[in-house]
């Protein structure tokens, strides 16, 4: 079978969803070689399986130019639904910022739609921070950041600077939406009491498929001895765990100073991670706009994601010298926010403005749609919640004893 066959073959399988372009499809067959020259060495743990398919240089998803947010692309955003969510981030920004802890420091901005709509609020309130750092790994996506501000705020452009790795020191806020997500995860197994690790290795027609390896990464074991065990998962259990993540969050507790860091993501705590009935994991593959559950198709073209276990979120946190200092769904942190008075002032007393604004804010907090799921954690340092009266954006709910 042909690879372009092999191709329509996985986009049947999906449905009713728009065929790749021939580009797009050569692009997928030399992440594909790429990806199957390793598999021939040795398999691959999963962790390396997707950091290449979503990071490779060149080739992963992340790492090309293909569109990726919105409509024409595989999924959307909250900051693409509404300005309003940018507003609410701002509101809880605003809120901690002050002369010596006066930056913002996006990670992965996407379209640059969530720094447009908080600056554009900053500079209405007369509260703009020194400068917008963007940590962005995308080249095509850095490109597009760079352009909507020249767009649609060219009189802030000079306030945005781009990094492609954390400064040495940062005082400010930190805001990081969908981010945790897309980091590589391990898969794993449980099997009469052990674990096995998920890997990715090549049957006897050279295809790509998944086996379970008894030998596990150090990781992984190190994983499995300190924490793993004592969730008593049943046999047959297939999950994921993070550990990119710690990394990830100590480097932000090395380089931020003060200030504090908004985590926005979809996710649960660790009780309700590995509940038993979730016993097949939680990663996703997301293709202009279908959800299904295999990642080893349309290598290079889809996104693959796993949610959060917040619970290790914060435990890393607190091991890195933050604060954890509030745990809510999205829809009550930006009620909490005030989206819902936001949105009245904007439209007044417009009947058509009012029904397209509800269509708008609804996704965001609905507990249906993204209102629940998503959850924001706030970490901090060198930050008093009571001498602030309490971070604005967990007025109405904190959910930090859902953690432990």
């Amino acid at each position: 079978m042909s690879f372009v066959d092999l191709i329509r073959q996985q986009i049947q399988v999906l449905g009713n969803v728009p065929e790749p372009s021939d580009d797009a499809v050569s692009h997928s067959h030399k992440l594909y070689q790429t990806i199957v020259e390793q598999a021939n060495n040795g398999a691959l743990t999963f962790h390396d399986f997707m950091h290449m398919a979503l990071y490779a240089p060149g080739l992963g998803y992340y790492s090309a130019g293909a569109h990726k947010i919105g409509p024409a692309g595989d999924f959307i955003t909250a900051p693409e639904l509404s300005p309003l969510f940018g507003q609410c981030v701002a509101i809880q920004a605003q809120q901690v910022m002050s002369d010596d802890c006066n930056s913002l420091l996006e990670f992965g901005a996407g379209t640059g739609r969530l720094a447009v709509s908080i600056m554009v609020y900053l500079a209405q309130v007369d509260s703009l921070p020194e400068h917008y750092i963007i940590l962005e790994p995308s080249p095509d996506l850095r490109q597009r950041q760079q352009q909507l501000i020249a767009t649609e705020i060219p009189e802030l452009a000079e306030r945005f600077r781009w990094l492609s790795e954390l400064p040495e020191s940062f005082s400010g806020v930190v805001i990081a939406n969908e981010v945790i997500d897309a980091m590589p995860v391990h898969g794993f197994r449980v099997t009469d009491g052990s674990l096995e690790e998920m890997m990715v290795t090549l049957d006897a027609d050279q295809q790509l498929t998944m086996a379970f390896s008894q030998t596990l990464s150090p990781e992984l074991e190190a994983w499995w001895s300190s924490c793993g065990q004592q969730l008593n998962l049943p046999d047959g259990y297939v999950s994921e765990v993070n550990l990119a993540m710690n990394g990830w969050i100590n480097a932000i507790g090395e380089c931020l100073d003060k200030g504090l860091v908004l985590l926005i993501d979809y996710g649960f705590p660790m009780a309700e991670y590995y509940l038993p009935e979730r016993s097949s994991g939680t990663i996703k593959c997301h293709y202009r706009h279908r959800h299904h559950d295999d990642p080893l198709v349309l290598l290079g073209l889809q996104d693959i994601t796993a949610h959060v276990d917040f619970t290790s979120v914060a435990e890393t946190g607190l091991a890195s010298g933050f604060d954890v200092l509030g745990y809510a769904n999205q829809g009550s942190f930006l009620t909490s926010c005030g989206i819902l008075q936001l949105a009245e002032s904007e439209v007044g007393e417009d009947l058509k403005k009012q029904v397209l604004m509800a269509q708008q804010i609804k996704p965001l907090i609905m507990p249906e749609e993204m209102g629940e799921l998503f959850k924001v954690m706030a970490l901090a340092k060198q930050t008093d919640p009571v001498a602030l009266g309490g971070l604005i954006g967990y007025r109405y709910l904190d959910q930090r004893h859902l953690l432990g």
